[in-house]
């Protein structure tokens, strides 16, 4: 369903992808040229996501409603980070129109600095995939510890430009959101 609308076979770069992707839930660091595929990788990501969690529900027998498609859990959240605005919003209409489709009830928060903290995390917590820039998830999970079973709901990281950890102005940025996401799933599995 994710792809249905844009192409009808993967190139060969995610070919080789989707077995990592499906059969593991191992850090995958993928790069690229542009144009390579890349956003259908996070995709696969999150296809792999989302299928555990329909499973999940399915093993905890949870009663079906025939006349409803199947919901997804907004206990375990994915976020996607990319380096600018432009892109955050283009992923967001993107995904936003394809879970429609899927018909799985999935909510898509786009997160990027215009709205403040007391907007933002409403937002968060009815979204299934949260989209944000570094500078605007950074200053969110600074404080993590007081909304600490939102932050720990997190359990899929997608960061687009990961090359910017090198970069002297923005670098920094990068390397305290994954470090702290770090920090905050060793404290939610303790």
């Amino acid at each position: 369903s994710l792809w249905s609308l844009k192409f009808k076979n993967f190139n060969h770069f995610q070919s080789v992808m989707v077995n990592v992707l499906s059969d593991s839930d191992d850090n995958v660091v993928v790069s690229a040229p542009t144009g390579a595929g890349k956003s259908t990788i996070f995709e696969m990501a999150m296809a792999r996501f989302l299928t555990i969690d329909l499973k999940s529900q399915e093993q905890q027998g949870k009663p079906s409603n025939p006349t409803r498609s199947p919901r997804i859990s907004k206990a375990r959240k994915m976020v996607y980070i990319a380096p600018s605005k432009a892109l955050c919003e283009e992923r967001y209409r993107d995904w936003s129109q394809c879970f429609e489709r899927m018909n799985l009830g999935l909510k898509v928060a786009l997160i990027t600095g215009s709205e403040d903290a007391s907007e933002a995390f409403p937002n968060l917590i009815a979204a299934h995939l949260i989209v944000t820039t570094p500078e605007k998830w950074d200053s969110m999970t600074r404080r993590w510890n007081e909304s600490f079973f939102l932050f720990a709901s997190v359990k899929l990281l997608l960061l687009d430009e990961v090359h910017l950890l090198g970069d002297e102005s923005r670098g920094w940025c990068l390397e305290s959101i994954v470090t702290r996401m770090k920090t905050i799933q060793r404290a939610a599995s303790a």
